[in-house]
């Protein structure tokens, strides 16, 4: 036979049993399928037997129950009552048992029992399953005209397992994987009175991750509580979340448990679909503490609709550990030492920040990499919105340096809003003994590819020789000052507007039309006019263990064009300086160095070491000159005059007389650069 909706199949036997318990030993049920909505049970078969002791047992036997949508497949189901009341007004059982030899997680075994009163119209019911998800599950409930109450406990459930149980309701995406242990509480009461309901879930030793591993928990125990109560606006609820051992990842936000143990708390209101946290607070010791309100819809599309935070404290070192120290890890600041507090409010509304208010205070940093900055305090102000009205930002610090620069004290006062940035006045900057006077920065489109840079400095003279050794370049005497007059990065383009001047070698450098393209790519080129103007050649070659030249030079570097800050094309020009009256005079060293630039035969050595030349360690000489027009890797040689064959480079005067002659027109310039670095190997002298 075949039956659709047949509830209480047992209270239904127990009724006929008491009504005609007389005239029966037993009394048999049975169905082919009964069909409740899309939920199925097939040979179903109940049976009520009277004994001759008085005593009853009932039996119900089911083959399967399934629900194909749901994608529950239940096989062998059945359950015994070996003590049934059957007293009117009391129906129940005492001790029953409920097996089913198939489901998700294998057989299970439940013992039960429940009784009803129909005179009061209550009722009660307990179960309990020894084997759940490699643990135990007990639950309680009971209901009557005043109202219902149910409560349970589960221990010593395996996550994965559970995962199995609720694979036909729920699974996790694709590409991540959960395990660990759980257990749990909850009571619930409702009916007359408003509903209350409330669950308490401790997980421990949970490992988390997806599929891009940026979501990730260790070895995690933590403890959530959530209260959820009926009121005439909605449902009031109350959360706890405590995260105590072990350490989460979530995108670049480090959270070790173990030295910053956690706890979230939040209370508000369900209202439809619309979440309002009338207080959110956050408390990790020794790292953060804040508190704040957040307004969330939870419809299809769930959405931070809008929120405010105020961050009471937020504490070095476990601030960067934290929070900053994953971003920058592939950078120079990844490894940072750091004090300090700050604290402030930030806002949000539609899942985005709209304005950040922070204080910094007695913030310090530093790297092996001789980065650092000490007593740095400041506050930050910026909003989302291009129009928004901001105050001035500012950071002040009492020295700082990196990448081998390093100054005094300094302060700078800013406004930021949307993607830009602008300096409100001009900001002093030490470096060394001298200073950058940053005139103007600004800077626009922060993050997008429309990113673009206004520039304009002025340079107090700085010592060269730290300088250089900050920067690993041979140690020049002298200093450096000047003006920055303008630079603009529109795009891919960055561009030096005027012409930047400074003062080295006791002499002048000029650099204009400076242009670079694609400067954060992996081949940017470089573009720019160099010029130089009576610098002390005895400066210079002191500076890079050339031997000594004394005299000045001036220096052209027209159309010089870099490709991946390789040298491809320029117009050079080095020559004594036209007018030059001070002392011309070359060392035995120089004049080695200089021997075979341009080509030409060996007979330098020879000549230095033999003869008269060999008693002097310097000579006189009346110019000094090259000239290189590089183009695709030939550089077209040329020296201060032709020579009978060849050009000079050094033109000699007075006695001894020594001559430096090229002979080479065109030379490859990856040789000559080779060349010069191994120590521009010999060239043909002409002595007198």
């Amino acid at each position: 036979m075949k039956r659709r909706a047949c509830p209480g199949l047992i209270a239904l036997l127990a009724c006929l049993a008491a009504t005609h318990a007389h005239a029966l030993d037993a009394l048999t049920f049975a169905a082919r399928e009964i069909v409740a909505g899309e939920f199925r049970l097939a040979q179903v078969e109940g049976r009520l037997v009277i004994g001759s002791d008085a005593r009853t047992a009932v039996t119900v036997v089911i083959e399967r129950a399934h629900a194909p949508t749901g994608r529950v497949d239940l096989r062998g189901i059945r359950l015994d009552c070996r003590t049934p009341v059957i007293a009117d007004p009391r129906f129940g059982c005492d001790d029953a048992r409920l097996t089913i030899a198939q489901t998700p997680l294998g057989a299970i075994a439940i013992a039960m029992s429940g009784d009803y009163r129909a005179d009061t119209s209550t009722g009660a019911a307990r179960a309990s399953i020894a084997k759940v998800a490699g643990g135990r599950l007990q639950l309680q409930g009971r209901a009557g005209p005043a109202g219902w109450s149910a409560e349970g406990d589960a221990q010593d459930l395996d996550i994965t397992r559970l995962r199995e149980l609720a694979a036909p309701w729920f699974a996790l995406p694709a590409g991540w994987s959960l395990e660990g242990m759980a257990a749990a509480q909850f009571a619930a009461r409702g009916g007359r009175a408003p509903l209350h309901a409330g669950a308490k879930l401790a997980l421990t030793a949970v490992n988390l991750s997806n599929e891009a591993s940026t979501i990730i928990a260790d070895s995690a125990d933590a403890a959530v509580a959530v209260t959820i109560a009926a009121r005439e606006d909605g449902y009031g609820i109350t959360a706890t979340l405590a995260g105590k051992r072990g350490q989460a990842l979530v995108g670049p936000v480090l959270l070790d448990f173990n030295r910053n143990p956690l706890t979230l708390e939040a209370q508000g209101r369900l209202r439809g679909e619309l979440l309002t946290l009338e207080r959110l607070a956050a408390d990790a010791p020794a790292l953060l503490a804040l508190h704040g309100t957040a307004t969330l819809d939870l419809g299809a599309t769930p959405r931070l609709a809008a929120g405010r935070f105020a961050i009471d404290s937020l504490d070095f070192p476990a601030a960067y550990t934290s929070l900053m120290q994953i971003t920058l890890a592939a950078t120079d600041f990844g490894d940072l030492v750091t004090s300090g507090r700050a604290s402030g409010t930030v806002e949000l509304a539609e899942n985005a920040v709209t304005r950040v208010d922070l204080t910094l205070g007695q913030f310090a940093a530093h790297n092996e990499r001789e980065f650092f900055m000490r007593d740095v305090a400041g506050e930050l102000h910026w909003a989302a919105a291009p129009n928004a009205d901001v105050s001035p930002s500012w950071l002040s610090w009492s020295s700082g340096g990196a990448y081998g620069l390093s100054g005094g004290a300094s302060r700078v006062e800013f406004v930021t809003r949307g993607t830009g940035f602008t300096l409100v006045e001009p900001w002093h900057m030490p470096v060394f003994d001298g200073a950058l006077d940053i005139r103007t920065l600004a800077v626009s489109d922060i993050g997008t590819p429309d990113l673009a840079v206004r520039f304009a400095a002025d340079i107090e003279p700085i010592s060269l020789p730290p300088l250089c050794k900050a920067f690993g370049w041979p140690e020049f005497s002298g200093r450096i000052g000047g003006r920055i007059p303008g630079v603009e990065l529109r795009g891919n383009e960055l561009t030096v507007k005027g012409d930047i001047e400074a003062n080295a070698f006791d002499g002048t450098i000029v650099a204009s039309k400076l242009r670079l393209v694609d400067p954060l790519g992996k081949w940017p080129r470089f573009f720019a006019d160099v010029r130089a103007r009576n610098l002390d050649l005895g400066l210079v070659t002191r500076a890079f263990a050339f031997g000594s030249i004394t005299g000045r030079l001036d220096a052209d570097i027209l159309g010089l064009e870099l490709f991946g800050w390789s040298p491809v094309a320029f117009d050079a020009r080095l020559e004594t300086a036209s007018g030059d009256r001070s002392r011309h005079r070359i060392s035995a060293k120089a004049v080695k160095e200089l021997s075979n630039v341009g080509g030409g035969g060996g007979g330098v050595t020879q000549a230095l070491q033999s003869g008269v030349l060999q008693f002097f360690d310097e000579y006189s000489y009346d110019r000094i000159g090259i000239r290189c027009r590089l183009r695709n890797d030939v550089c077209l040689m040329s020296g201060v005059e032709p020579a009978a064959s060849g050009y000079y480079i050094v033109k000699g005067r007075g006695l001894p007389r020594i001559d430096i002659i090229g002979h080479q027109g065109r030379v490859n310039w990856p040789q000559l650069v080779s060349q010069i670095a191994s120590g521009l190997a010999a060239q043909d002298v002409v002595v007198e």
